[in-house]
């Protein structure tokens, strides 16, 4: 919470997209009968119960519960259905951002004693129910935090309330919740929140996430921990981790989520947090850079962030100069419902990332201007994100004999959703072709993707 011609059939199945058709190769709109999420066959994405890929597409909705007014909440998640997301992070008790925290809009508390976890006030999460089910009417998964623990472990979350109150009062709230939400289909469980305790205190997670998992076996589990950490890092041997989560501000991102697509064993990962909307004078491309990134580099999704979205206009970290209805249409939300519609015109759960540069041997830079590319494994089907801060082209050397065919080559724009041929397509597959992104891609920075497709 810290702060044209010749595009062959990905640019169909894009189009069948947009406009609400089902794609071929991917997750569709998903609805109340596909869930709860279970892990894909290959142990690298996350899947629907009749076990068709599903790309997380994520929205930060910390505060919805506690912060948004009744009426509102459909509001909102109806327009975030609209604009593709089918998954949003949200608390299911608030310590500080909402208005009167803990207590949502209509007065209610989730403790009949405050800060007592032992104490339960059925009413309130009878009400959260209620608003997780309207995101189930609307193809929305939630990822649910219990307890959200706050960075640094300070007044941001309950940190400090669960260890004072000690391992059984943690435990009869987990079996309380577990036992409460196990029978809500849409939920992935996600513990802790910005703070990875200290060995010693590090069973304000775990005996959380042990006794919901001992009430609850019907959903996924994961753990968001502090930046620059990962949940397998550091609690990969819990049998209840299902989900890995890359947590990271760095603005060369690259690094991190390749780590954990190397890591063993397998988990599927997403990006749980790095820079919002609005946020750490963040622009556009690098909004768009972490989630390609992410997905290139073997993730099976990501979770995009807007300020004032994630705490509605409550209080938050950073100033806002829009309210968080104004901010629903924001470039953020546009651009991530463009990388929905590309990723889902492709078979993007069978597209690995390669570190080798064997694909793009030349101008693949470094750092924040790095490229990444993933392959299927028969090399019929290669996707490089190439970005870029400024609005100059940037020229790649691509190793084109490494395809078993002829290649439609294409450029996608990430800012505008269009495509367009490369120079010279299609290219036979033979040595080494050099080729120059487009300009300014219509927002003041030129981050392309480049398709190459044999198949």
């Amino acid at each position: 919470m810290l702060p044209v011609n010749g595009c062959g059939s990905a640019l169909v199945c894009s189009l069948l997209v947009v406009l609400g058709c089902s794609a071929t190769s991917g997750e569709e709109n998903p609805s109340s009968e596909l869930v709860p999420l279970t892990i894909g066959t290959t142990g690298r994405y996350l899947a629907d119960r009749n076990n068709r890929p599903f790309l997380v597409v994520g929205d930060t909705a910390w505060s919805l519960i506690a912060q948004v007014k009744e009426q509102d909440i459909e509001r909102y998640l109806e327009d975030r259905q609209k604009r593709g997301f089918n998954s949003i992070i949200v608390n299911l008790i608030e310590h500080k951002f909402c208005d009167s925290p803990p207590r949502t809009r209509a007065g209610l508390a989730p403790f009949s004693k405050p800060g007592d976890f032992s104490t339960p006030n059925r009413k309130y999460f009878d009400f959260a129910a209620n608003v997780i089910e309207k995101a189930n009417r609307q193809g929305i998964v939630v990822w649910l935090f219990p307890a959200y623990l706050g960075f640094g472990g300070d007044d941001e979350g309950f940190f400090r309330e669960i260890k004072a109150g000690g391992k059984e009062k943690l435990r009869s709230y987990g079996a309380f919740v577990g036992q409460r939400f196990r029978s809500v289909p849409n939920i992935v469980w996600v513990l802790g929140g910005d703070y990875t305790p200290e060995v010693v205190d590090q069973w304000t997670i775990t005996e959380l996430g042990r006794a919901i998992h001992q009430a609850d076996t019907n959903h996924l589990m994961t753990i968001h921990t502090a930046p620059e950490m990962t949940a397998a890092a550091v609690f990969g041997a819990q049998d209840w981790l299902t989900v890995n989560t890359v947590y990271s501000y760095n603005r060369s991102l690259v690094g991190p989520v390749l780590a954990e697509y190397a890591r063993r064993p397998a988990r599927p990962f997403v990006l749980i947090e790095s820079t919002y909307e609005g946020e750490h004078n963040s622009t556009p491309e690098q909004i768009r850079r972490q989630a390609y990134w992410t997905i290139l580099g073997g993730g099976g999704g990501q979770f995009f962030g807007n300020n004032p979205i994630w705490h509605f206009d409550g209080p938050g970290l950073f100033p806002a100069d829009q309210t968080w209805i104004q901010a629903l249409d924001a470039q953020g939300s546009r651009d991530m419902s463009r990388l929905r519609a590309f990723f889902l015109g492709l078979p993007w759960h069978e597209l690995r990332p390669e570190e080798d540069h064997a694909v793009i041997t030349d101008g693949y830079g470094q750092d924040t201007s790095a490229c990444l590319t993933a392959l299927t494994a028969d090399h019929r089907l290669a996707v490089t994100y190439v970005p870029s801060e400024r609005a100059d082209p940037r020229s790649l050397t691509v190793n084109v004999g490494n395809f078993p065919r002829s290649i439609i080559a294409r450029w996608h724009n990430p800012a505008t959703g269009t495509f367009s041929a490369a120079d010279g397509s299609p290219w036979a597959n033979r040595g080494l072709r050099t080729c120059q992104t487009p300009r300014d891609n219509d927002n003041r920075a030129s981050d392309w993707l480049l398709v190459l497709d044999a198949r």
